[in-house]
């Protein structure tokens, strides 16, 4: 038997779901997620800073006008694996995309 069904979300209420305290635990969720597959594949080195990666990377969620957003948040030496960076000789070292990749598997699943 066949249903028709018709869904509507007005905008006051659509305002209403993207500013309630649900929708900031689900974006910090999500952003724990990404985050987490990205601690998980970050690059580490031998050295005693080899965790420099995962300890560099904040989640934080904010609003603006009502919505709740979620970021994540790198400091510096995660943005240089991110996106790379040239030596002092001027070679350039691509970078590893660990975030992006983190955000594609978790958009993936």
């Amino acid at each position: 038997m066949k249903t028709h069904f018709r869904f509507t979300l007005h905008e006051p209420v659509l305002r209403d779901l993207a500013s309630s305290p649900a929708a900031e635990r689900l974006a910090l969720r999500a952003a724990s997620e990404v985050a987490a597959i990205a601690r998980q594949e970050a690059p580490k080195n031998r050295q005693s800073s080899w965790n420099m990666y995962s300890r560099s990377i904040s989640i934080d969620t904010f609003r603006d006008e009502g919505t709740v957003h979620a970021v994540i948040q790198a400091d510096r030496h995660p943005l240089l694996v991110e996106y790379g960076w040239r030596d002092k000789a001027g070679r350039r070292h691509p970078g590893r995309h660990v975030l992006k990749g983190a955000l594609l598997k978790v958009r993936e699943a």
